[in-house]
């Protein structure tokens, strides 16, 4: 850990490693690679694998880590989607409607149509895709946290990101996909034509060039990079973490790094304003609506726990020192980061509710008022103060679980400009021939907010689409020069 964190502050930092000498590598003599593919997250293994199912023979994945993944290797998991094995034609245009009410109202307005679209028309393929690759489902449809609605599928409560990204690498190189690890791309190489023409990246030992016909980035998004953020919104400064960083212990790697290569080439920029901040690696275990409640410094409920993330960070916000006590029971799923937690003490278990109320330091009465005013709404299925509309449990079977938590940076719903096609765009609103790009580090899916449960939706959606595109662009690229 210590090696891997001092390689990705030298590297962001811009370590004098960058003054050594360019070593030109090709894929077989003097012929680029078909396609490079940068990152190894749900994005990019999908873009890799969906290129090489697309006709790409030479297909090469760059990754600055020294190992895969990216931050999906460590996420949760949730995907939501539409499941034709699962739904009825007629529960399937249901879903259909109302995950793209979601979507259109996460976005406020700032969205695109047609992406967020894509993802939702596309969703049960990706379902299928995946498991055609051997992973397995579990039974079970949640309705994650700001997922407004259940549609949420995942392989596993405790592994799911890790199932996700071990599935595509095994296709991948069953594919004859090339992963290089330790290997951080840093400038986009153009030829006389403004085409791609490769990619220049920092090793341990050096630059190196590489060169290709199409170039996928999908590095992540800028969370871990304070200074890209707070120059967007500038109240995101260095004192809040980033839950792939929680306690500031080691070095978040989501810097941007494609964003920042891909616009200094002329590609556009959207919605870099729109970042993302959730209540995640304190007091809450699970990761669905329905088994938990938010209290304040009092022990009472102050927002809707199934809101959207926007409307549950502008709630947490407004509390004194931006910090809100969550509560579940022994009843529910609780995620991967549960032993941790109690652990480091985090999060705390109590056999009474005076017990807990202790340990909150609040008045017994109204933590016990608050806990069984909640479990009236969830017995009449309507929840009379903050309108949630989500119930899996009451919160009554001890022990019960309660820990503080506040904000961290989560995710970066702006970044490259891209059509349906997954090409990056100019600020004249034109594809950059041969440049292609997924996931997080691309901004317009979803407008203002995220709907929970769509990012890995959009990794996997337009990381294939990234992928199929970038394989259609080497092919015809290589044809032309002959």
């Amino acid at each position: 850990m210590r090696r891997r964190a001092l390689l990705c502050s030298l590297l962001a930092a811009g370590s004098p490693l960058c003054t050594l000498p360019v070593r030109a590598v090709h894929a077989a003599g003097s012929d680029p690679y078909d396609v490079i593919v940068v990152g190894t997250g749900a994005a990019g293994l999908s873009a890799a694998v969906s290129a090489a199912e697309n006709g790409a023979q030479r297909v090469l994945v760059l990754e600055k880590e020294p190992t895969l993944g990216g931050h999906t290797m460590v996420s949760t998991g949730y995907v939501s989607a539409l499941n034709r094995e699962r739904l009825t034609p007629e529960e399937y245009k249901k879903a259909e409607a109302a995950m793209l009410e979601g979507m259109e109202k996460a976005s406020a307005g700032r969205g695109s149509s047609e992406l967020y679209r894509k993802v939702v028309y596309e969703s049960a393929d990706i379902i299928e895709w995946l498991s055609s690759m051997g992973l397995k489902w579990s039974p079970n449809v949640y309705q994650t946290l700001a997922g407004l609605t259940p549609l949420s599928y995942i392989s596993s409560a405790v592994r799911a990101g890790y199932d996700y990204i071990t599935t595509l690498n095994k296709r991948a190189r069953l594919l004859g996909v090339k992963v290089l690890f330790s290997t951080r791309a840093t400038e986009i190489l153009l030829n006389n034509r403004k085409e791609i023409a490769g990619v220049i990246a920092q090793t341990e030992t050096g630059r190196v060039q590489f060169a290709c016909r199409s170039l996928v980035l999908a590095t992540g998004g800028y969370g871990g990079n304070v200074a890209m953020r707070s120059r967007y919104v500038p109240w995101l400064d260095a004192s809040y973490p980033t839950t792939a960083n929680p306690y500031f212990a080691g070095t978040d790697c989501a810097t941007g790094d494609g964003i920042a290569m891909g616009e200094k080439i002329g590609a556009a920029l959207i919605n870099m304003d729109c970042i993302m901040v959730i209540p995640f690696w304190g007091g809450r275990l699970t990761d669905y609506v329905g088994a938990d409640i938010y209290v304040d410094a009092q022990g009472r409920r102050f927002v809707n726990e199934g809101a959207s993330w926007s409307e549950i960070s502008a709630a947490i916000r407004r509390l004194p020192q931006e910090q809100c006590w969550v509560i579940t029971d022994s009843q529910s799923v609780q995620g991967a980061s549960r032993s941790t937690k109690i652990m480091k003490g985090i999060v705390k278990a109590a056999n009474t509710v005076a017990e807990m109320a202790v340990g909150m330091q609040v008045r017994t009465s109204v933590l016990q008022e608050t806990l069984d005013r909640y479990n009236r709404f969830v017995r009449a299925g309507k929840d009379e103060d903050f309108g949630k509309n989500m119930f899996t449990q009451e919160i009554n079977q001890p022990p019960y679980f309660y820990g503080k938590e506040r904000l961290y940076v989560h995710y970066c719903c702006g970044g490259l400009k891209i059509d349906s096609q997954a090409r990056v765009l100019d600020t004249e609103g034109r594809p950059i021939p041969g440049l292609f790009a997924a996931g997080e580090t691309t901004g317009g899916v979803h407008g203002k907010d995220r709907l929970g449960g769509c990012s890995l939706t959009d990794c996997f959606v337009f990381g294939r689409q990234a992928g199929k595109s970038g394989a259609f662009h080497a092919e015809n690229a290589r044809l032309q020069n002959f």
